[in-house]
């Protein structure tokens, strides 16, 4: 699996989980609520830890930030059980995730040793 595809398997599994949070919202149905919330929280906590915020510059921060922020909504969210700021994470999160699947193939290829040779440089 390359870190490309990993992390778009991340960002799919985020919105996933946010949405069947919504739903379960809906429904009243707070433990499945919280199930899905937990792993939402989980994969921004891992996104968040994968940025390598000493390489990537100015990009690199902004994801950090934008991954803490939808950490904290999302938590936010679930505490208050409010759709409305889950809705806010998507629409932050949605056009990352697209944006980070439209990535040309031949960066998605690219491996963890690649990347790290090339920053080495």
């Amino acid at each position: 699996l390359s870190p490309h595809k990993l992390v778009e398997m991340l960002y799919d599994a985020a919105i996933k989980n946010i949405n069947l949070s919504k739903i379960f919202i809906e429904q009243k149905d707070f433990s499945k609520k919280s199930v899905h919330v937990n792993k939402a929280l989980s994969i921004f906590a891992a996104l968040q830890s994968g940025v390598e915020l000493d390489k990537g510059g100015d990009v690199a921060q902004n994801l950090y930030s934008l991954y803490e922020y939808c950490y904290r909504r999302t938590f936010e969210a679930s505490t208050k059980n409010d759709n409305e700021m889950l809705t806010e994470v998507l629409e932050l999160i949605k056009p990352v995730a697209e944006a980070w699947k439209q990535m040309p193939e031949n960066i998605k290829r690219v491996s963890k040793d690649q990347i790290d040779r090339m920053s080495a440089a």
